[in-house]
């Protein structure tokens, strides 16, 4: 059997093809051509598929289900017709971050939907951009519109179905995370009907392909398509960490931590999130804004690609550390733990000794420091993990690696997988045809241990101090 698996990521469409008896044996990728914050609908569903076109046309694999992922948080708007009225404005997206932060300041309505939903008023999730556009008069709520969003976008393209996984919708700030429904009173008071959303699936809902995307695709119309998955919880499964006290850490454009829990986990004060995977389990986590997109502004506008990131790491290696500036990795705002769409990130402590292997050194440990910050809170209204597996753009950087372990006093043991929400999406189609009993089999072989230095941990330790006391001041 071979499992055809697509992802619309934030900034690129994979394709990877999966045979039950050689694993994977083609992939494939495309990066779009848009903004990452704001994407036309068409231009990024017609990449996924001449992406995937490719890949089949020249691999001739005859394809038996299609399993799909993509961005946890996105927001769309159809007419009448179901046809986009709106481009698709992604987690990166803080146009209402003006709105955002008067709502905030009501602390009855933000403790009020964060307990309900598991998501912090943050302007990442569709409730608050609608709420936002309401405001600023961009669109009126009587209007015969509805709210879709990149992954729902994708499946109803693929198949001519309206629906929506359970698991995407725990990330809309719409959806109750503890009945696992549509919430009544946060749909009243954001001027929401029901029938403007789309029907709640589960996580291993399929339709059929159409004739007319089977054409563009090259493969038999009529297979079965999974529902569209959100990439977190599916890396959750791709990297066989659905069973409790095994957190996943991934670090790429953005970062993110995540726990498995049996029942939703909401600390008081709005901080981390909690949204749902399938099964009834919940996923406990943080998620920050700022990693492998601060590199990229690095090198993109300080370094002006001028070195390698080996040479980079070489630099950053020989610098002194406890004398290198403090980075807050905030340039694309802050979600988990404040939440402040406008807080603004940079250098602190900045003087005329520091050169390139300075700024690159702090950025790589101001991102992890964030996440570390997070992970503080989500363990204070859970457990210390058994297991930290780590994923993403990090695991090509062994000096980054051996920094997080230190940052984090732990051993990690770096991921085999390398793209674990699309191994996610394909885990779900062997459970569907039979091939595994559930998705908690799915179990990847993991990659080496990276152990701890406690020499290190002590100077990160005072170093954090440093980095908690910028974060504070601003």
């Amino acid at each position: 059997m071979n499992i055809l698996a697509l992802e619309v990521s934030t900034s690129s469409a994979k394709t990877a093809i999966y045979s039950t008896k050689k694993g994977i044996v083609a992939s494939n990728n495309k990066s779009f051509e848009s903004d990452i914050a704001l994407q036309d609908p068409e231009n990024i569903y017609n990449t996924v598929i001449e992406c995937a076109y490719r890949m089949i046309n020249v691999n001739k694999y005859k394809i038996d289900i299609v399993g799909l992922s993509s961005t946890w948080h996105s927001f769309l708007l159809l007419d009448k017709n179901r046809k986009p009225i709106s481009k698709i404005r992604t987690w990166a997206d803080t146009t209402s971050s003006t709105t955002v932060r008067k709502i905030r300041e009501k602390n009855d309505i933000n403790k009020w939907t964060y307990k309900k939903t598991g998501c912090p008023v943050h302007s990442i999730y569709p409730l608050w951009k609608w709420k936002s556009m309401i405001e600023e008069s961009k669109i009126d709520p009587n209007d015969n519109i509805y709210i879709s969003s990149k992954p729902e976008y994708i499946f109803e393209r693929l198949t001519g179905e309206v629906g929506v996984s359970k698991s995407v919708a725990s990330g809309t700030g719409l959806m109750n995370i503890h009945n696992l429904n549509w919430d009544p009173d946060i749909l009243e008071y954001a001027n929401i009907k029901k029938e403007q959303l789309s029907p709640l699936k589960k996580f291993d809902y399929t339709s059929t392909l159409k004739k007319s995307e089977a054409k563009k695709l090259g493969i038999k119309h009529g297979v079965p398509v999974v529902i569209t998955g959100p990439d977190g919880a599916l890396n959750q499964i791709g990297s066989g960490a659905l069973k409790n006290k095994i957190m996943t850490l991934s670090v790429g454009t953005s970062g993110a931590l995540r726990m498995i829990a049996d029942k939703p986990l909401i600390p008081e004060e709005p901080s981390t999130w909690c949204y749902y995977v399938g099964d009834g389990k919940r996923l406990a986590g943080a998620a920050t804004s700022g990693a492998g997109n601060c590199i990229e502004w690095f090198r993109d506008n300080i370094d002006k690609n001028n070195l390698s990131l080996n040479k980079l790491s070489k630099k950053a290696k020989n610098i002194n550390k406890l004398k290198a500036p403090i980075f807050l990795p905030f340039l694309y705002g802050e979600r988990c733990p404040g939440w402040l769409d406008e807080r603004k990130g940079g250098f602190f402590n900045l003087d005329g000794k520091h050169g390139i292997g300075h700024l690159y050194y702090s950025i790589l440990e101001g991102i992890l420091f964030n996440l570390y910050q997070s992970y503080e809170i989500l363990v204070s209204v859970d457990e210390e993990p058994n297991e930290i597996k780590i994923s993403g753009g990090i695991i090509n950087s062994d000096y980054w690696l051996k920094m997080a372990a230190n940052i984090f006093k732990r051993d990690i043991t770096i991921s085999k997988v390398k793209d674990a929400s699309i191994m996610g999406a394909i885990a779900i189609c062997l459970k569907i045809t039979g091939e595994i009993d559930s998705i908690e089999q799915f179990k990847p072989d993991d990659g080496i241990i990276i152990h701890s230095d406690k020499k290190a941990e002590k100077k990160y330790k005072k170093r954090f101090i440093e980095y908690m006391k910028w974060y504070d001041k601003t």
